[in-house]
């Protein structure tokens, strides 16, 4: 009696899953929705491919301003504020994923290197 209930409870019991960390063909394909601070934009440079929103009171407005057609991902330093901009981001209509790791993790990991402006 005891094993038919213990058997259905571990059925039922699923692991929580992260999401994967991008490769270096997604990030490159993907437009970039870059949440850091204009700061350590200027510290650590930008990707090609992105565009600096940030991560402030008008981030919603700010991104229904953008092509609903594209794909975005979103990165901030380290993976942080991400998944709460990815959800903003979709209830706005935009197709975007969370960029698990952030700029860090991109630049360090993947070797997709930024570039800097000079001033």
């Amino acid at each position: 009696m005891f094993d038919f209930f213990k058997r259905k409870k571990e059925k039922e019991m699923v692991k929580p899953q992260r999401d994967p960390f991008p490769t270096y063909d997604e990030v490159k394909n993907l437009t970039i929705i870059d949440i850091r601070d204009e700061e350590d934009i200027e510290y650590y440079g930008k990707y090609p491919n992105s565009i600096h929103i940030p991560f402030d009171e008008y981030f919603a407005s700010k991104l229904l301003m953008l092509d609903k057609n594209k794909e975005y991902g979103i990165m901030d330093l380290r993976g942080v504020d991400i998944y709460e901009a990815e959800k903003i981001a979709k209830e706005v209509g935009l197709n975007a994923k969370a960029l698990r790791g952030g700029f860090f993790y991109i630049s360090e990991v993947l070797n997709y290197k930024p570039i800097k402006e000079d001033k």
